[in-house]
């Protein structure tokens, strides 16, 4: 008799068991968390990132080299957007999607967030540091979806003696699924798209020079220049 309660007492625990593993799969699935990672479909997203520059109350875009006229402003506005142009969404995660932008003849005194989550500064080398009084920062944001685009603002100082500030940028969205091989480490990673469009082996879509060497993917540079 003993042993039957035991026998029953155990299908009973593993009933319970199955039932709270039912339960648990029915709401991550209702309230829309993945259970497993997408599969691989080559597939990727596509950055692409637009300038803007705020002075005297009118905001223009910025393609290409640009003569500001006399007398040069130290204040200006910089509005950046970056854009998923791809039906293909980022991986989910810090640094998932971002802008990079590298001032000479300014630096930064403020910044909007907008749709990003966040914005670190850096120098030359790589170190991290504030945003604030650096030349080169980073935008990111957690998660950019198909078509999304989002926006922030930097609040730059031109340098006294600068008659041109140059801006370099660059953008990226990490894939949510495809991978490649980090060839330094050996390691598999995320597919990382970028802007410039990556390619091999100028601007490879893999992390291999993060850190120290971050400056060496590729930037589009514009001028602005006092004439």
């Amino acid at each position: 008799m003993m042993k039957m309660k035991m026998k029953i007492g155990l299908v009973l625990v593993l009933l319970l068991t199955f039932a709270l593993l039912l339960f648990v799969v029915y709401r991550l699935s209702f309230e829309g968390v993945e259970l497993f990672s997408p599969k691989p479909d080559l597939a990727y997203p596509k950055p692409v990132v637009e300038l803007f520059l705020e002075r005297e109350g009118k905001v223009m875009v910025i393609s290409d080299d640009t003569s500001l006229g006399r007398p040069p402003l130290r204040h200006l506005g910089l509005i950046l957007r970056l854009i998923n142009n791809s039906s293909e969404p980022s991986i989910r995660g810090a640094f998932a999607a971002g802008v990079l932008v590298a001032l000479s003849g300014a630096r930064v005194e403020g910044y909007e967030l907008g749709g990003f989550s966040g914005i670190i500064g850096a120098s030359e080398n790589g170190s991290i540091m504030s945003p604030i009084n650096s030349s080169i920062v980073e935008f990111f944001v957690n998660k950019l979806d198909p078509w999304q685009s989002i926006e922030a603002k930097l609040h730059l100082i031109v340098e006294n003696e600068s008659d041109c500030v140059q801006i370099a940028y660059r953008g990226w969205i990490i894939d949510e699924d495809d991978v490649v091989i980090e060839p330094l480490s050996n390691a598999r990673e995320h597919y990382i798209a970028r802007f410039p469009q990556e390619e091999y082996p100028d601007n490879p879509p893999d992390s291999r020079w993060a850190g120290k060497d971050f400056m060496m993917y590729k930037v589009y540079r514009v001028n602005l220049c006092f004439d």
